[in-house]
């Protein structure tokens, strides 16, 4: 068990890192050139940072009852966060659709979108491996899950753009529906761990 928590130590703060690192280079250049879809995956993965860095305390702490209200509210306010970012989103496609904005992603922004793409798949399947040992590690793989998701619909939409002028607004849309959904299902996740963990006192195993 030492050896998988150690695991898990280091898989959350490289997921800590890797949103950091790449939340923030696709914000910028998403904003930058005006692509809806890679702005709104940098909001969401930036988003994955806190959870992260949670994660990372409480497993330090043994998984059990230390740091489950922090992580709750973490968990929480994320969700509501994702759903704003998910509105934010929508609000910018649909004026996309109904106005006659079409980026063109460059080289950069499919290289940064490709990218995205490989060192999130690598993060899940290292992740999934440790499902099924806790609920909290459990509900990490579904969020990394869910943000790869996303830069594949990202990476889905900047090739597309580059012959549909519509894509980008169509798949920040999807997106948008999406993260939507995530911060839905992430608010109803954290209530069921708090009724399945809550009261375990010297542990969760």
């Amino acid at each position: 068990m030492k050896a998988d928590a150690a695991t898990a130590s280091r898989l959350a703060l490289a997921s800590a890192l890797v949103g950091l690192v790449l939340g923030a280079a696709c914000l910028w250049l998403g904003l930058a050139d005006g692509v809806i879809a890679l702005w709104g995956f940098g909001g969401a993965c930036l988003l994955q940072v806190p959870p992260a860095l949670s994660l990372r305390g409480r497993i330090r702490a043994g998984l059990g009852n230390e740091g489950l209200e922090r992580e709750r509210l973490t968990l929480r306010t994320v969700s509501h966060l994702q759903r704003f970012l998910a509105l934010g989103m929508a609000m910018a496609a649909i004026s996309a659709l109904l106005g006659e904005r079409s980026p063109q992603p460059g080289a950069m922004t499919l290289g940064l979108a490709l990218l995205a793409v490989l060192l999130l798949a690598a993060l899940w399947f290292a992740k999934r491996g440790l499902s099924g040992l806790h609920p909290t590690l459990d509900l990490d793989a579904t969020r990394i899950r869910t943000v790869l998701e996303l830069a594949a619909l990202s990476l889905a939409g900047c090739l597309l753009g580059r012959w549909f002028p519509w894509a980008d607004a169509a798949t920040g849309l999807g997106m948008a529906l999406h993260l939507f959904w995530a911060g839905q299902t992430l608010a109803k996740a954290s209530t069921l761990q708090a009724a399945a963990c809550g009261g375990c006192g010297g542990g969760c195993h």
